[in-house]
């Protein structure tokens, strides 16, 4: 019965501490996902929402768009980087511009104008720019590409880890709710033991039994909690986003 009272003492203490943390902005973890009458699956969304929530906010798979984007826009730049030699003039000039003026396709007679508005356009490739301009197109093309598989294997392997941790804290959830009921089992049967090696209707060694019983009880729920403890921190630091503020249950 002590032992138990000890217990409790603790856990009331842990929960006052985490309590101070929620009223700071949802730090640290919520007094329910450390309670075992809960099943993490109810306080938690699914796990495919989870996922989106993972990848919304995870640095590697955000900078993997980022350079993504970055060689989307290089191969725009790419395709149109030939205009630069293209130019458009218009202007007033004065001197004399012959030119040749086609009325009749049998004739022709050479025009000089002395001064007047000019317009043209003017165009300079170089055999290099029209030769090679299709090979840096494919080249920003295939970074693309690159790119996008390069994210999209980010997020498949972030996937595969919010799988396993998730998978690791439900069934450390699990073996901390059944740790749990075994405590609580035991305790009522050291207090039912101890109640009757008083009224001497036991022996020693059967009391002695019980109280071993729930020592070893004891260790067991404060391993599993360790356990499921620890598999809670790890996942919110996966996830990204503290695991307060996506709870479905609240208080």
């Amino acid at each position: 019965m002590k032992n138990f009272k000890q217990l409790v003492v603790i856990f009331i203490g842990l929960l006052a501490l985490i309590k101070p943390a929620q009223a700071q902005g949802c730090q640290g973890l919520d007094s329910l996902l450390l309670d075992p009458r809960f099943d993490i699956e109810v306080l938690l969304p699914r796990l495919d929402s989870l996922n989106m929530i993972a990848l919304s906010v995870n640095h590697t798979v955000k900078q993997e768009e980022a350079a993504m984007r970055s060689n989307q826009w290089s191969e725009r730049y790419t395709r149109w980087i030939w205009a630069q030699n293209l130019s458009v003039f218009y202007n007033y000039s004065f001197g004399s511009l012959p030119f040749f003026a086609f009325t009749d396709f049998s004739t022709n007679s050479l025009i000089q104008v002395k001064q007047g508005y000019r317009a043209g356009v003017n165009l300079q490739l170089s055999v290099f720019d029209v030769m090679g301009q299709r090979g840096r197109v494919n080249e920003i093309k295939e970074k693309v590409i690159f790119q996008k598989h390069k994210r999209d294997a980010e997020a498949q392997e972030l996937r595969r880890k919010m799988g396993a941790f998730y998978a690791d804290m439900v069934g450390y959830n699990r073996l901390y709710k059944g740790r749990n009921e075994d405590l609580l089992t035991q305790t009522i049967a050291c207090q039912v033991a101890e109640k009757e090696f008083r009224e001497g209707t036991i022996h020693m060694a059967e009391y002695s039994r019980q109280k071993n019983v729930l020592a070893d009880a004891e260790a067991a729920f404060h391993e599993s909690f360790r356990f499921y403890y620890s598999s809670l921190l790890q996942f919110e630091a996966i996830l990204g986003v503290p695991l307060c503020s996506i709870m479905i249950k609240k208080r």
